[in-house]
């Protein structure tokens, strides 16, 4: 047998369907947005390259930021 404290434990938390939903349309929409702008790139598209960009980097921190606040909130919530 394996020693005690050998062992990495994964949690995950039971959310409802509208949540996995959100989740799956956040993860489409970052793939559209990275695609998009690693075509703009690849066609030397400047400006279209800088906007899908933009728009990727913010989706990205802002639904981070939204994971984290929950995850911070749900800690405090359970003891």
């Amino acid at each position: 047998m394996a020693e005690k404290g050998k062992f990495l434990v994964v949690k995950i938390r039971k959310s409802t369907w509208s949540i996995w939903g959100l989740r799956v349309i956040w993860v489409l929409w970052l793939l559209f947005w990275a695609e998009f702008a690693i075509g703009s790139w690849k066609e030397l598209e400047q400006k279209a390259f800088v906007i899908s960009l933009v728009i990727l980097l913010v989706s990205l921190f802002s639904g981070s930021f939204l994971w984290l606040w929950g995850y911070i909130k749900h800690k405090k919530a359970t003891p």
